[in-house]
């Protein structure tokens, strides 16, 4: 799965940067998170009336895209961007492991919505 998602992400980064170079880019950051918020709004709507699933994939899909976009148009490598997040959010799993521990539980199976947010802050905290 990571091998294809590399091969489409490659994909996109070249399709993103013909249509670039062809001229059709966005005009300025604001437009590319309304869009992003746009997209958003359709996964929302797709999930709510229960559309089949290869629609709200594509509805997705679409925020991927945009977020791709995003990334490009400001200047970061779309890869190393995503290398960070994963290196920050697994620092930030291994310290909400380490904390969930310390209070005795082996998995947050179960717990409250706000219980794991609590802890997922002090995870936040502790790791950055």
């Amino acid at each position: 799965m990571a091998k294809q998602f590399n091969n489409a992400l490659h994909e996109l980064i070249i399709i993103e940067n013909e249509a670039r170079n062809f001229g059709f880019d966005w005009p300025h950051e604001e437009m590319i998170i309304e869009q992003a918020l746009s997209e958003c709004d359709e996964i929302r709507e797709a999930l709510a009336n229960h559309e089949p699933s290869h629609r709200v994939q594509e509805e997705i899909g679409d925020l991927l895209h945009t977020a791709i976009s995003l990334c490009l148009f400001a200047g970061f490598d779309p890869e190393q961007t995503l290398a960070k997040v994963a290196t920050k959010f697994g620092a930030r799993m291994e310290a909400l492991k380490a904390i969930a521990k310390d209070q005795g539980l082996t998995s947050l199976k179960g717990q409250s919505t706000e219980f794991m947010m609590e802890l997922w802050q002090k995870a936040k905290l502790a790791r950055g």
